[in-house]
């Protein structure tokens, strides 16, 4: 089997279950499943992933990889800096809401996270840290806002983004289980006016 065809067949069982979980979410879908969808036999999946956790931090990689592509274009755009972080903003949590029962599948593991994903979320925070350095960079070039430490700045912005369902909970024990839908409104409407009083004071003087 070529290299070229190997990953062919790995991405096909990603896209695969990447439907089965969106549909019917992690728990109520089985590797057998999976493999008749795709007519493989099952030994041919597991040889690609070991077992349904290693698929999902697979499913999970291919996901934010493709919103971090997103985003890029967004960026890449360019624009007014306050402008280009709320389309940002708007682009996750409309991705969230695309793939609910994906990322919402998170949660089942609360304590008990398979080491796959323990691997794969600080490498999805670099990423994503550096997609917030981009966003800042714009509004430097642009003369709109100054800082002294751009990567330093970027990660107290996305660290406050990511923390901002905290401020939703009224039962602090809800931080196990998944937003809801209207919660993920909610937190958008939360991080814009968190980014624009963000911005505000970093503009130049």
């Amino acid at each position: 089997m070529t290299m070229k065809s190997a990953d062919a067949k790995r991405v096909k069982i990603i896209e695969s279950a990447l439907r089965r979980f969106s549909h019917f979410g992690m728990a109520k879908t089985t590797m057998a499943e999976i493999a008749k969808d795709l007519a493989f036999s099952k030994a041919l999946l597991y040889y690609y992933f070991p077992d349904k956790n290693n698929l999902y931090a697979a499913v999970w990689n291919h996901l934010l990889d493709e919103l971090l592509d997103r985003g890029d274009v967004i960026i890449a755009r360019g624009g007014k800096v306050a402008e280009v972080t709320n389309l940002l903003l708007e682009e996750r949590m409309h991705f969230l809401n695309d793939y609910y029962n994906v990322f919402a599948d998170a949660y089942s593991f609360r304590f008990d996270i398979p080491s796959d994903l323990q691997d794969l979320i600080p490498k999805i925070f670099e990423k994503e840290l550096q997609q917030f350095v981009r966003l800042l960079q714009i509004g430097v070039a642009n003369g709109e806002i100054e800082m002294d430490d751009v990567e330093d700045t970027a990660r107290i912005f996305l660290v406050s983004i990511l923390g901002m369902r905290l401020g939703l909970l009224k039962d602090f024990n809800a931080i196990f289980t998944p937003p809801t839908k209207e919660e993920v409104l909610q937190m958008l409407n939360m991080q814009k006016r968190l980014a624009a009083i963000f911005l505000n004071g970093l503009k130049k003087c």
